[in-house]
Order: structure tokens, then C-alpha cells, then sequence
């Protein structure tokens, strides 16, 4: 197929994010923006530019090679200006210690269907599948609907990870060819989730209960942060809110830092949570009070 659409990264050989073996395909760009977002380099709609100076061997390659001056010496030194760089990626190509990568890829259909089918075998020995993460794959909806329509006649089982903030049309298109949804919601209160994500919950909430009506193939996924929802009433109330329309299971994502250096690379601050970990005891409390809720809960996912 010649739809296309921007790829950040394949991930094969997962065990997360659906059952059996799988590989992630991961759009990227996303409406939210999420405090602890482990993946910053997902959020915006366009190829961006990853630079890790340990890697530079100063060879020189990439000042030739901008054509928007944002390589240049100061004493004696490679510099580079963020702000002058265009994200070209000439750079990116000449970069022999690959200090310097671009995040972002236009790929077709049939491109990510091949990678993909790389690991065919695994999901019919396994019950595995392709799974499409992001960012938000909803935000890129008819490349995403291509490409589980072409998985699907591939026999290859199909699952999307969403936050919902996307229009319902973008659900809709996807709907027949999705066999499992793995939906994020973070939290029940629209001012919290604002002030934490930049958007209120409203349009999250409204097509969780519209998808419940067309499918019960639906995992509720909450990452646990700390000081915004690492409490027995906030999970409490998402779990409420997954037995209410019927949606049965619900994962709890324990917090965690391991995208924080990426944010260096793309000259962000990461966010500084008010402590580091969730301990065991307390993630295991907060599982037996979702279950209370009438929901099963794991913790992990």
C-alpha cells in the first residue's frame, strides 16, 4: 500500500503491550502531553533530532554538512544551536559515530508490514501479534487503519494502545481490524489531568464509553505517578470507572525513569517526580483496592 505515515521506532521480540510475542510499531506525534513521558522524542508530529555529544569524535562531517549554520567552533570547540537547527538530518547522514540521529521516519504500509512479518512465526507459536503504540497512533488514523487492515489479512492479531484524545472518527476507522484495546486513563479528575497532561479528560472518557459499547476486547492501562494519581482513591476511581461499562481488567503501570535521558538529547528538562519509585507494598495496595472494585488488576502490562 503507498499510505504513509512517520515511524519512530519497530520494536520486535516484546512481551508486553498484548499477549504472546510481539512486535511494537510506534506513529509518532501525540495531542497530550504527559509530565513523565518516557518517550519524548514520540510527542511531536515530525522527524527530530537526537544528539548525544559523548559520542562525538569532532571529525567535523556534520559543520560541512549544515546547511543552516547551526554547527559551528567556539573555541575550538564543536557547538551546536537547537535553535538554528532545521532537522534537515544532512547532519544525521554524514555523522560517522552516529552521535547524531534523526527520530522519525517516513515509512509506507507495505514498508511496516514487512518488518512486521519478519516474526510471523512467533505470534502463531505464541498467540502474539503486532501491537501500535506512539505517541498516538489514533493521531495518525488512516495510516494507522492500513496498517492493521493489511496485519489483519496477514492473520496476524492487532492491538493499539491509545489515550483517546482523538477525534471518534478515528476509532471508527480503525474498529475492524483491531482485536485488542490497550486504553490509557491516567485519571477521573478533568482539572488534575489538565494541569498533569495539558488536556482535560473529557474526550478520553467520552469515547472509552462509546468503544465499550462496539467491543469488550478492552484492557484499561494506568500508569502509576508519583503525587498524581499514586493513591488508593484515584485508582479506586479508574477502576470504578472500567466496571461500570463493563471493561473487566485493568493493568497499573509502576513509574518509572527510564526514558529520562532522552530528554537531553532533545535539549528538554525531564520531570522531576516528588520521589523516584513507587515501592512493591505500595503498588500491591493500591491492586488489592482496584480489585475491590469488582475489577482483575496486574500490576505491569
Amino acid at each position: 500500500m503507498t499510505q504513509e505515515g512517520i515511524v519512530f521506532d519497530v520494536q520486535r521480540f516484546s512481551i508486553h503491550d498484548g499477549p504472546g510475542i510481539r512486535t511494537l510499531v510506534f506513529l509518532k506525534g501525540c495531542p497530550l502531553h504527559c509530565k513523565w513521558c518516557s518517550n519524548p522524542e514520540s510527542q511531536r508530529f515530525r522527524p527530530e533530532l537526537l544528539f548525544q555529544p559523548e559520542k562525538c569524535i569532532g571529525c567535523q562531517a556534520c559543520l560541512q554538512a549544515c546547511p543552516h549554520g547551526a554547527v559551528s567552533i567556539s573555541d575550538g570547540q564543536l557547538t551546536f544551536d537547537r535553535d538554528r537547527c532545521q532537522e534537515c538530518g544532512q547532519c544525521c547522514q554524514v555523522c560517522y559515530a552516529q552521535a547524531r540521529i534523526m527520530k522519525g521516519t517516513p515509512m509506507t504500509v507495505d514498508q511496516v508490514l514487512e518488518e512486521v512479518l519478519k516474526d510471523a512465526a512467533f505470534y502463531a507459536n505464541s498467540g502474539g501479534g503486532m501491537t501500535l503504540g506512539g505517541g498516538e497512533p489514533l493521531a495518525q488514523a488512516a495510516f494507522a487503519a492500513a496498517i492493521l487492515q493489511a496485519a489483519k489479512a496477514k492473520g496476524v492479531h492487532t492491538a493499539v494502545e491509545t489515550a483517546g484524545h482523538v477525534p471518534w472518527g478515528s476509532f471508527e476507522q480503525i474498529l475492524p481490524y483491531t482485536d485488542l484495546f490497550l486504553y490509557d486513563l491516567k485519571h477521573m479528575d478533568p482539572e488534575v489531568h489538565r494541569q498533569w497532561i495539558g488536556q482535560d479528560n473529557r474526550l478520553i472518557l467520552s469515547n472509552l464509553e462509546r468503544l465499550s459499547q462496539r467491543t469488550r476486547n478492552i484492557i484499561l492501562r494506568t500508569p502509576v505517578i508519583p503525587g498524581f494519581n499514586d493513591n488508593e482513591a484515584d485508582i479506586a476511581a479508574i477502576a470504578r470507572q472500567g466496571r461500570l461499562l463493563g471493561i473487566n481488567e485493568l493493568h497499573l503501570l509502576p513509574f518509572h525513569r527510564f526514558g529520562e535521558g532522552k530528554y537531553r538529547l532533545l535539549d528538554r528538562e525531564p520531570f522531576q517526580p516528588v520521589r523516584n519509585e513507587i515501592p512493591k507494598e505500595e503498588m500491591e495496595a493500591l491492586k488489592r483496592r482496584a480489585e475491590e472494585e469488582g475489577v482483575q488488576v496486574q500490576i505491569g502490562g
